[in-house]
């Protein structure tokens, strides 16, 4: 049994180490950009830049990760890089040296997920390990990381959160050892069944997700900000950090019980619907106890609609363009997240918290553009025959 599923023991191992660095990263990046003097508004250029640049560098990572006779050499190469700029920005002076480095910095950073991502998928459709329960060690990890993110910066201030990123990124770059080989190449698929990630319909449940997560803008890159000025110490916002992501865990170790038979349009829908009632309700500048249940709805606008999304590509990507399709999805995801924090970055200075109310628009539109796309995404071919859930909510081949 032990052998069966080490696999999976593996990728959650990587998980861990890997996604530590994001979980300090997220809520506390903003604040050493603030550090080195950024402006608002330079903070969101820094932010959204990234975004952008995905549309030319993911294409090109995922483009290498499905072509690489290992894949984990990728992986490697990328976080490698990352850490490398890691280390200029600690060195960098003047407002445009910053922004450039620490941009790039960003956008290398970005890649790890999707690409973490597409290893779990391929692992999930060929029975090595159901992807929720894989994934959510990384957000256990990401906790680890606002938690100790949040106690450095409140007892040592910015110095310290720096060194945690570099620490973070050196062990995720020799963690990628951890990376279970990939299984053995199946049969070539056709011509047509590669050509869905040019499918319209395809292409609009993406956009229509994207748009969803970019209502996420602000949060991802102001929250920090916002709550510090409504008097919260950064301790407790690292901890509020961390709650959302526990609801998270939660909801992706039940995903496989729960959702089983839920359609990965519905669980998209659902999780655009609790985030436009989230962002809404973050406008009133709520006290502690009502924040922290804000944070805990993070489990339905992030991850119920995550989960959609990658059971989704597993219907309907074969393995071959596993990656790929992730890339696709970062470049949508990018341009809308870009969109959002370059908007919110222009109206925090003047609205404050009252940017969520512009950000719960988001959700809005990215449930009308799934719902638009539903009728032809049912129409997709599927490509995850081969795989079925079980009642203990495991993936397991048919033979």
């Amino acid at each position: 049994m032990i052998g069966r599923f080490a696999p999976a023991y593996l990728m959650s191992a990587f998980y861990a180490i890997a996604f530590f660095v994001n979980g300090v990263m997220t809520p506390f990046f903003p604040v050493l950009l603030q550090v080195k003097g950024l402006s608002g508004e330079q903070i969101a250029f820094v932010l959204a830049t990234p975004q952008v640049m995905r549309m030319f560098t993911m294409p090109v990572v995922s483009g290498l990760s499905d072509r690489a006779g290992d894949r984990r050499h990728v992986m490697a190469g990328v976080i490698g890089l990352t850490l490398g700029f890691a280390l200029l920005f600690g060195i960098a002076k003047g407002d445009v040296t910053v922004m450039a480095v620490g941009a790039v910095l960003l956008v290398l950073s970005y890649c790890v997920g999707p690409l973490a991502d597409a290893f779990a998928m391929i692992m999930d459709r060929h029975g090595l390990g159901e992807y929720g329960k894989m994934r959510l060690w990384g957000s256990v990890s990401f906790i680890l990381g606002n938690v100790v993110g949040g106690y450095a910066m409140d007892h040592s201030g910015s110095m310290a959160v720096y060194l945690l990123v570099l620490f973070g990124f050196a062990i995720a770059m020799v963690s990628t050892v951890a990376i279970p080989p990939p299984p053995p190449a199946a049969a070539q698929s056709s011509a047509a069944a590669l050509t869905v990630l040019r499918k319209p319909a395809f292409l609009a449940v993406l956009l229509g997700h994207a748009v969803n997560q970019a209502g996420h803008a602000a949060l991802y890159s102001f929250g920090t900000i916002l709550w510090r000025a409504n008097g919260f110490s950064d301790f407790t916002i690292g901890i509020f950090w961390a709650i959302g992501v526990i609801a998270e865990i939660i909801l992706f170790a039940l995903a496989g019980r729960m959702f089983r038979v839920v359609s990965p349009l519905k669980l998209m829908a659902g999780g655009a619907t609790i985030g436009c009632l989230r962002w809404l309700l973050f406008s009133l500048d709520l006290p502690l106890l009502p924040t922290l249940v804000l944070q805990v709805m993070h489990a339905g606008s992030f991850a119920l609609a995550h989960i959609g999304l990658m059971r989704f590509l597993r219907e309907v990507v074969p393995t071959e363009r596993a990656a790929s399709a992730q890339g696709t999805f970062v470049i949508f995801n990018g341009l809308a997240m870009a969109l959002g924090t370059a908007l919110a970055g222009r109206l925090v200075p003047a609205l404050g918290s009252d940017v969520y109310v512009v950000m719960s628009i988001f959700p809005i539109l990215g449930l009308i553009i799934l719902t638009a796309a539903g009728g032809g995404a049912r129409r997709l071919p599927a490509h995850d025959a081969t795989i079925t859930v079980t009642a203990g909510g495991e993936a397991a081949a048919r033979g």
